[in-house]
């Protein structure tokens, strides 16, 4: 039991900071007295810490009609190895709402953990894509072409949202090329894969590839569908009897009798970035950002989102909660006492903070 007579401590509260020394702000002796009382005067943002004082045998804060917040954290910290007991009907909550998480490198993979968010994070990896591009063209008779010509003409069947698929073959979107064919994925990119009747839905189908960017100048009236191909002497199915390009004239051949469609390939390989968020928190949570945005994610659930045909791996997204407990008491992304001590609230009224972590 306190002796009736314990010398009392009375501090009046105005601004955030460490309780302790706004004791001693008015006596340096006056932190030691056994009966701390502590009360606000106005509205107070921010936070208040308690440090251990083995002199202290009871500990009060008075909220008197006034709200203790903190819009970054957690509105007291106790380390009082007394319990800190609120009074009064003032509110005493974290308003810490929202979490963002950046990483500004392009090349950034792997694993960002969000802060106050009970470790929910994103995670980047790059997600491989096939972005090949395969068309035909319906001709009659022999077929003189360089890439441009092969963009210009017939139709897209197969990757027809490959970035630059209208001009993949040719000049205009390459960054090299050979024989006016596009060789900025190699090349052995650019390919004649066989030719079929005109009314046909799909190529030969046994596999055959003519590397037309890797065929130069030459002088025999015709090479055999075999030669800058990866079949064996005789073995092309097709109508097509040979090809070439003769030395001096700048496009390449294809000699064929009657109507046939021809049928080409561009192979290119991409990359995606995945993204996935996962929540962690108790409840749920609304991302916003570059990537995610918009997007609710229940409590330990995921979101994810993918950037198309790129490695750029960087990203800015804030989580935010809202919402209130079965008991009114408003969620925050942080607990009430951030201390080792406790709180005692028998003889509180005002309505505290609930933690979402």
């Amino acid at each position: 039991m306190i002796p009736f007579a314990a010398p009392l401590n009375f501090t009046e509260v105005s601004s955030s900071g460490n309780l302790n020394q706004k004791a001693a702000e008015k006596a340096s002796s006056a932190d030691n007295l056994a009966i701390q009382y502590f009360k606000l005067t106005e509205n107070v943002s921010g936070n208040l810490s308690l440090d251990n004082n083995t002199t202290h045998k009871k500990i009060i804060l008075d909220t008197n009609g006034f709200n203790l917040t903190n819009p970054n954290g957690s509105p007291l910290t106790t380390n009082s190895s007394i319990d800190l007991e609120l009074r009064g009907s003032g509110n005493v909550q974290s308003t810490l709402l929202t979490s963002t998480a950046t990483q500004e490198s392009t090349s950034h993979t792997g694993t960002t953990i969000f802060d106050t968010s009970d470790s929910s994070q994103i995670v980047v990896s790059g997600v491989g894509t096939d972005l090949t591009v395969e068309k035909y063209i319906d001709r009659s008779g022999t077929f003189a072409y360089n890439g441009n010509d092969i963009d210009s003409q017939g139709t897209i069947t197969v990757g027809g949202s490959t970035p630059n698929a209208s001009t993949i073959f040719g000049t205009s979107s390459a960054s090299s090329t050979a024989y006016g064919i596009n060789t900025t994925d190699g090349s052995q990119a650019a390919r004649f894969i066989g030719d079929t009747a005109q009314g046909a839905s799909s190529p030969i189908g046994n596999g055959y590839e003519l590397y037309i960017a890797t065929i130069g100048p030459n002088t025999v009236s015709q090479l055999r569908m075999d030669e800058y191909a990866n079949i064996g002497i005789f073995q092309y199915s097709g109508s097509v009897g040979g090809h070439n390009r003769y030395s001096g004239t700048s496009n390449h051949q294809l000699n064929f009798a009657g109507a046939r469609r021809l049928w080409w390939r561009y192979v290119r390989s991409g990359n995606d970035r995945s993204f996935v968020f996962t929540n962690n928190l108790s409840i749920s949570c609304v991302l916003s950002g570059d990537v995610l945005n918009g997007d609710t994610v229940t409590a330990g659930g995921t979101g994810t989102a993918n950037k198309s045909n790129t490695t750029d791996g960087s990203f800015n997204v804030t989580m935010t909660i809202s919402g209130t407990n079965g008991s009114s008491q408003p969620f925050a992304l942080s607990v009430v006492n951030s201390g080792t001590g406790s709180i005692n609230t028998d003889a509180y009224t005002g309505t505290l903070s609930a933690s979402a972590l």
